[in-house]
């Protein structure tokens, strides 16, 4: 069967049990979050940037995707209105639950993904808890962040796009996650509202250090206006070069780990 979408959303029931009759038995689990992404881009960047990668995978992976869940844990962005924070407890019980009917209905291999770093211990506590509980399924969880942030990523967009990418390219509200919107929904993106690039070099030094990490929700006291990054250079085509390359690099490293 060519099926017309992977997003279960976006399905009947026959066409999920026709993907489950034939052999089909892998579901991709992701997050987003709704939060502060600088005047410029939409609340719902990851959310947007999940679930399109999510698609993207899925046709890969001959899987299909549950829909994604648009909040996440979030406190850093608290003071930005329209910001949404949810405890990571919370969040993992409905994407265990979520995964544990799919579960039920025949399927056996889960990827959960996030769109949004903060999810991490999210996706910890429900992807261990299902394989706890149902030692016979599979379960990865694909970290995104450490992929998107990582220098050979950027190496490989930039070589395809053909031109130079911003410092700090990856930097949440900047250039990679702005272009990554406006190639599925340039219409929320407004480059004319974009505001200076500030000094967040303290700020990720505590955050992103793999062996030491601070916690520190003063986001704003560093980025006044929400964006880490420069997005003034983002373009539809460079996001679609970035989902495509993130897309295939993540679902190599999952075959890999899966034969």
């Amino acid at each position: 069967m060519k099926m017309p979408t992977r997003y279960l959303p976006e399905l009947r029931w026959p066409q999920v049990k026709e993907y489950l009759d034939r052999g089909g038995d892998m579901v991709v689990i992701s997050i987003g979050s709704t939060e502060n992404h600088g005047p410029h881009a939409p609340m719902g960047t990851d959310s947007i940037i999940i679930e399109e990668l999510c698609r993207r995978m899925a046709g890969l992976l001959d899987a299909l995707v549950a829909p994604v869940l648009p909040v996440g844990y979030s406190p850093q962005h608290l003071s930005f209105p329209g910001s949404i924070s949810i405890p990571h407890e919370i969040l993992a019980t409905v994407l265990y639950e979520e995964a544990n009917c799919l579960r039920a209905q025949g399927f056996r291999r889960f990827v959960f993904i996030s769109g949004h770093g903060g999810n991490r211990t999210t996706l910890d506590l429900a992807a261990s808890r299902l394989k706890r509980e149902y030692p016979e399924v599979q379960v990865v969880h694909a970290h995104m962040l450490a992929a998107q942030t990582s220098r050979p990523i950027r190496d490989k967009v930039e070589a395809a796009y053909g031109r130079p990418l911003s410092t700090i390219w990856e930097a949440h509200g900047g250039e990679q996650e702005t272009a990554a919107v406006l190639a599925v929904k340039p219409a929320f993106v407004d480059l004319s509202q974009a505001a200076p690039e500030p000094a967040v070099t303290t700020y990720l030094a505590k955050g992103r250090d793999a062996e030491v990490f601070v916690y520190d929700y003063d986001l704003k006291g560093t980025a006044p206006a929400g964006n880490w990054g420069d997005p003034r250079g983002a373009t539809a085509k460079q996001g679609d070069i970035f989902y495509d390359i993130l897309a295939k690099h993540l679902v190599e490293k999952i075959q890999a780990r899966w034969r």
